[in-house]
């Protein structure tokens, strides 16, 4: 389990056939049913300071960045269609908060 995974209480998944996982970040659970959706743009606060992510490994990773006292996710993700590369929660977070939301994003309560 990672330091931020540890303080979060969220495992790391351990995949043992997936040979290019280093395992070393958590994995967001798969998206439950009714889960808040969050409302993500192209914008950024400019440069931040990441303090978690989760594993690069999938097709869609995230990172709780923090940019002047403020918190906001970076969402990473594969070209398709609908999503862009890189986007940013619309919303910004004091870090209580911030931490309460990425807690719901990992366990799948928001996407």
């Amino acid at each position: 389990m990672t330091a931020p995974a540890a303080v979060l209480g969220v495992a790391a998944t351990e995949e043992d056939d997936d040979e290019d996982c280093p395992g070393v970040s958590p994995h967001p659970a798969v998206p439950r049913p009714g889960r808040t959706r969050l409302w993500w743009i192209e914008d950024s606060l400019g440069r931040g300071r990441v303090v978690a992510h989760t594993c690069a490994c999938q097709m869609t990773s995230y990172e709780l960045v923090r940019c002047g006292g403020l918190y906001r996710f970076r969402r990473h993700a594969f070209a398709r269609h609908d999503v862009p590369p890189v986007s940013w929660t619309a919303r910004c977070w004091r870090r209580e908060e911030a931490y309460g939301w990425w807690r719901r994003l990992l366990t799948g309560q928001a996407r």
